[in-house]
């Protein structure tokens, strides 16, 4: 077990927060940057000031991913950690556990709003770059749209729903209603396949003609639908789907 050391015990220029102001976030180790978030270690029999607690949820974080000692795979458990994964590390209780998923939840969104300010569609390899970060490590299927104006330029991406681990159960009303309240001209429809592998499903296939349907009715055009999976990605359009 590491010696205990509090945190005001330690030299100042090795302190997280001293670090990070005189040196900057890219200077902290990832374990640094969650202490700054947890804020407080554990005490008890155990003891574990903030650092070690914060190396302790990567560590059991990538034991739970792969046995390769790899920050990656700690930081892609902790991206869809829920508070009952991040409870299983002694020391860690709710409310360490909900301003971790906090943390990861704002810093998604304003990941997302910075890649969504005004882009003009051109090719539908544009999507991927957009949201794969996010949407290749969702645990359940999720069904959204990206906003699209007149000029084809991203206005924003709509989360339309959420469901299990291998489906999710679309209605046209759902995604046209939020389609329309949003003004939109166009659509492109994303989704997400958590096993990995975008190649569309029968339904995947039945569920786009449908939309592509429902759109020509309403007047606004779905253009695409991006299916993502591990780091890689299929356009139903480019596929002859559509």
């Amino acid at each position: 077990m590491d010696e205990y050391i509090k945190i005001k015990d330690l030299p100042k220029d090795i302190r997280p927060q001293e670090k990070l102001i005189k040196y900057g976030s890219e200077f902290l180790t990832n374990a640094e940057l969650l202490a700054l978030i947890i804020r407080t270690g554990n005490s008890g029999k155990n003891k574990r000031n903030v650092v070690n607690l914060a190396q302790d949820i990567i560590d059991v974080a990538i034991t739970n991913v792969s046995e390769e000692l790899d920050n990656y795979y700690g930081l892609k458990f902790l991206a869809t950690a829920s508070v009952d994964d991040l409870k299983k590390v002694k020391g860690v209780g709710e409310a360490k556990a909900a301003m971790i998923i906090a943390a990861i939840e704002l810093g998604r969104r304003v990941y997302r709003n910075t890649n969504v300010s005004k882009e003009q569609i051109i090719s539908p390899d544009i999507f991927p770059n957009i949201v794969m970060d996010q949407m290749r490590f969702m645990q359940e299927e999720h069904f959204q749209i990206a906003i699209l104006n007149t000029k084809k330029e991203l206005e924003s991406i709509e989360e339309i729903t959420c469901g299990s681990i291998d489906k999710t159960i679309v209605e046209p009303r759902d995604v046209f209603k939020r389609a329309l309240r949003k003004n939109a001209h166009s659509i492109v429809l994303l989704h997400n396949h958590p096993s990995g592998d975008p190649r569309p499903s029968k339904q995947d296939i039945n569920i786009t003609k449908r939309l592509v349907e429902c759109g020509e009715l309403i007047g606004i055009e779905v253009i695409d639908h991006i299916i993502i999976g591990d780091n890689k990605y299929i356009s139903l359009l480019e596929e002859g789907y559509m």
